[in-house]
Order: structure tokens, then sequence, then C-alpha cells
């Protein structure tokens, strides 16, 4: 079955109704062009977010990372709290974080430029009141009282083969080396100079890398405790760390 053909109802319609199902872009698709960078955004949490060949495209792997975080952020009386989204991208998680409880204080940050285009139009035309910060991991953060710190950052292992469609989505977003955790190695190792002494970190991570996180946390967070859990999937793929929360 040619890739056109396996294309929701609704995508189509909107490509018509966009004036973008042209003879160019059908070939884009049946090579593996993601969808989502020719219609020019997605339904996210319920939300129209913006994307484009410089941001990932948000996945539902991700909403479910927000739905938990939000759980968490319940449970703890975390609602007036001080949130950093790392490696935004189209800042899909700090402006959804930011919509469903507005008490949040968010920024979000982003080492590429582009990205930060499309996250800044993204906060525009939600009307959301977050701060945007262009830095590589924490190089350019200066607030050192944040309380939630939340991410999904590069954790593709460099072997490892992707899905044809991925492929088109921004190497930058992806690879974190040959284990699929050198930027959360430098998040957890850095981030207790940005957090307060009562913190939740969340984090998406590569399902084949738990044991390599386990040793980081112990490494960097030994005073912490932590939980890996599964996406809707059943597959592991996040990782929560607290402090002096529970």
């Amino acid at each position: 079955m040619s890739k056109i053909n396996e294309l929701g109802k609704l995508e189509i319609e909107e490509l018509k109704k966009l004036g973008k199902l042209t003879k160019e872009n059908i070939k884009k698709i049946e090579i593996g062009y993601p969808i989502q960078y020719l219609i020019g955004y997605v339904d996210f949490y319920g939300r129209k977010i913006n994307v484009n060949k410089n941001t990932l495209v948000p996945r539902y792997e991700t909403e479910y990372l927000i739905e938990k975080t939000l759980k968490y952020i319940n449970k703890y009386n975390l609602d007036n709290s001080k949130v950093l989204d790392m490696c935004t991208g189209s800042g899909c998680i700090g402006l959804t974080l930011k919509a469903e409880k507005p008490s949040l204080d968010v920024t979000l940050s982003d080492i590429s430029s582009k990205a930060l285009k499309v996250a800044k139009q993204n906060k525009e035309e939600l009307n959301l009141n977050v701060k945007i910060i262009k830095s590589d991991l924490f190089e350019k953060i200066k607030d050192k009282n944040f309380d939630v710190l939340i991410s999904n950052p590069p954790y593709v292992m460099t072997s490892e083969i992707l899905p044809k469609e991925v492929t088109y989505e921004p190497e930058l977003a992806l690879f974190s080396g040959e284990k699929g955790t050198d930027h959360i190695e430098n998040i957890i190792k850095k981030a207790k100079a940005y957090l307060n002494d009562k913190y939740l970190i969340a984090l998406e991570i590569n399902e084949q890398s738990e044991k390599s996180l386990e040793e980081i946390v112990k490494k960097y967070m030994s005073e912490c405790t932590y939980s890996f859990e599964e996406d809707m999937a059943g597959k592991l793929r996040y990782l929560f760390i607290f402090k002096n929360l529970e």
C-alpha cells in the first residue's frame, strides 16, 4: 500500500483545504516525508502546535509525558512552580503545561534559533505568557530556582536505524551518543545548581537506556528517588526524579 493511501481522511482533507495536495507533495509523502511538515501543524493535547523541518514532530509519547507530569504536579502541590522546559523544540511541552495550569511560571529553552522561532509563533498564537531563552542546555540559563525541569531531549543512539519519516527530522534534536544518554547525563549532572531543594525532573528517554540512566542518576543524584515509567504502548519511555517530595 502506498503512503498516500495510508493517510487518514482528515489529513487528506487538510492538505486539500490548504492547497497542498500537489503532485510534488504526494511524491514527498511516498518517500516518507512527514505529512505534519506539509500541513504545518499538529493537534497536540487538543491544541494546534505549528511545526516545520526545524522541529521534531510532537508525538503521543510526549503528550503522555505531560499527562504524567501534571499528575505529579498535582500530587506534590507544585501548582505555583517555576518550570524549565529544556530542548523545547516547537514549545509543545512547556506551552501545554502553561495552558493546562496557568499558575505555572514556564521557561522554554533550546539551542536552535530556528526551532525557537516556531516556539515563539506557538506562544503568540496560543496567547501564553512564557519566557523563551536560546541556550545550549544550561549555558545561558540564569535562574537558579526552578521546581520542575521537564525535557524531551535528544536520546537516539548513534547506531540506531530510524523509520524513514524520522530521518527527515532535525538530527540536532535526535541523536545523543552511543548510548543515547549524552544529553540526559549533562542535564542530570548540572541540574541541581538550577533547582530548588525540592524538585521534580521529568524526562522522555530511550527505552534501551534504562541501565545506563540508572547509573547516571545514582552517580549524580544519589539522594533522590526515581521512577522509570512506561508509555501507553508498554514501552519504557520516561524517567522521573524526585527530591524531597515523597
